[in-house]
C-alpha cells in the first residue's frame, strides 16, 4: 500500500479519532452569546468529530453546569467538560487550537 492511500485510509477511518464536545454556556437576552455559538457552530464545522451543544443556564441542567464549573459569566464554552473560555473569544483561531489540544 502507497503512503498516500495510507494517508487517506487515516482520514477515512472516523472511528480512531477522539470525539470533542463544546458545550456553549448561554443566558437568553445575552448579546455575546450568540456570537459564541456561532463561533462554535463554525469552528465545529471543520471537523468530522467536533460537536456543540448549547446549554442555558435558566435550564436545571444549565444551572448545575454552571454551579459546578464555576461559571458566573456568559458566554462561557467547555470543551469535553473542561472549562475553555468565558466571555468573548475574539478569534476562531483561538478556538480551533483549543479543539486541536482535545484531540
Amino acid at each position: 500500500m502507497k503512503v498516500t492511500e495510507k494517508i487517506r485510509n487515516m482520514k477515512n477511518n472516523k472511528s480512531n479519532e477522539k470525539r470533542v464536545i463544546i458545550e456553549v454556556i448561554v443566558l437568553s437576552g445575552c448579546s455575546q452569546c450568540i456570537p459564541a455559538a456561532e463561533m462554535a457552530y463554525r469552528v465545529a464545522s471543520q471537523y468530522n468529530n467536533v460537536d456543540v451543544t448549547i446549554v442555558n443556564v435558566t435550564t436545571p441542567e444549565g444551572e448545575l453546569k454552571a454551579k459546578s464549573l464555576g461559571i458566573t459569566t456568559v458566554p462561557a464554552i467547555t470543551i469535553n467538560g473542561k472549562l475553555a473560555f468565558i466571555g468573548n473569544i475574539q478569534a476562531d483561531m483561538i478556538m480551533h487550537d483549543a479543539v486541536r489540544k482535545a484531540m
